[in-house]
């Protein structure tokens, strides 16, 4: 089944108007096909790809023979980049997370799914990482600031009392990809979200942290979606490494990326395609397909035993993402009961790549 675009009207007033913008895998984990393995073990096993020079191979092959090799006599970890034997650095408890949320009519109990979850995520890494160092960034899928039943209004929205009409945007809240950090309109937080790092997301050391996620979470069912294309807004360059710009020092060199991506459609009509998705992500990260994790929550209506039922039609664009950034990637259906058992396999997943992770 396939989604009708969303129409969306962007507003530089204070209370100018947003308009309207749908489809879940089995409740196992599922992942990609192509004779993976990663469904029972959540994609614990990865490979690095890291390199080092002429002179690095000859000191690595001169040195004592602790190292395993693959069935093809390729040393699993070679010499790290700075010439040094032994394991490579680690992402050491950097992580960075992207949440890329649709905001469709039919979103909110999905969104509800996904902030129940967070809590004990966010627990299981931090038992694993001793020192967990995390950027958590919402990005925004709708690119307008308002509600229609502003216009006109006098001190706050009927619909919305808690919103008041005076408050003036900045200007990354009119920005697709920005992190969001003013959800507005049905089913969103409707309220600046307090973010301790003074910053479009929220950073260690946040007070209230599943209070922070909640607020940027709750995108609300306005009919924003575009969840690939986001991603890709998200972690464009001009939007973090521009002086000045909206995500400015979320992604960083030494952390490894997780990227959550959530809509109950394909999502068909996000720009590009899904190769396109996964070079994005590839690019993000100097290169290094390694240094991503990707976690899809969707519709899986063309799954004969998903949760959604069965009604195939054209290419699942997310499901292909997924299967493109194999092996560190995991789907998971929408329709579940809820999204625990998505994060627990990811926070593995996150854990060994971490492992292997070698900084650019």
């Amino acid at each position: 089944m396939r989604v009708p675009a969303a129409l969306i009207a962007v507003a530089f007033v204070a209370c100018n108007g947003g308009e309207q913008g749908p489809g879940g895998f089995s409740s196992s984990i599922t992942t990609a096909p192509q004779g993976t393995t990663s469904t029972s073990s959540g994609g614990e096993t990865s490979t690095s790809s890291s390199t080092s020079s002429a002179e690095d191979s000859a000191a690595a092959s001169s040195a004592s023979s602790t190292g395993s090799t693959t069935a093809g006599g390729v040393p699993d970890v070679g010499a790290i980049p700075d010439g040094g034997d032994g394991p490579p650095p680690g992402c050491k408890g950097k992580v960075d997370f992207l949440f890329t949320i649709s905001g469709a009519l039919t979103m909110a109990p999905e969104q509800e799914r996904l902030k129940a979850s967070f809590p004990g995520f966010i627990a299981t890494l931090e038992s694993e990482f001793a020192d967990f160092d995390y950027h958590i960034l919402s990005a925004n899928t709708a690119g307008f600031w308002g509600y229609p039943s502003c216009k006109g209004c006098q001190d706050v929205c009927a619909e919305l009392p808690e919103f008041p009409c005076g408050v003036q945007p900045e200007p990354c809240d009119l920005v697709r990809g920005a992190g969001m950090t003013y959800p507005i309109g049905k089913d969103a937080s409707n309220k600046r979200c307090e973010l301790a790092s003074g910053l479009r997301y929220i950073t260690a050391g946040q007070p209230d942290l599943v209070d922070a996620f909640t607020c940027i979470a709750s995108m609300g069912s306005n009919g924003s979606e575009h969840v690939a294309e986001v991603t890709v807004m998200a972690l464009a360059d001009e939007m973090n490494n521009a002086p000045g710009a909206c995500n400015e020092g979320f992604l960083r060199d030494d952390a490894l990326l997780v990227v959550v991506a959530i809509m109950d459609g394909y999502d068909s009509y996000s720009a590009g395609t899904p190769e396109d998705w996964r070079d994005a992500l590839v690019e993000a990260k100097g290169g290094d397909a390694d240094a991503v994790v990707l976690l899809v929550i969707s519709t899986d209506i063309d799954d004969p035993v998903g949760l959604c039922g069965y009604d195939p039609g054209d290419e699942h664009e997310l499901r292909t993402w997924t299967e493109l950034m194999q092996p560190n990637a995991l789907f998971g259906s929408i329709c579940a009961e809820g999204y625990s058992d998505y994060f627990a396999t990811v926070a593995k997943m996150i854990k060994s790549q971490c492992d292997v992770f070698v900084p650019q």
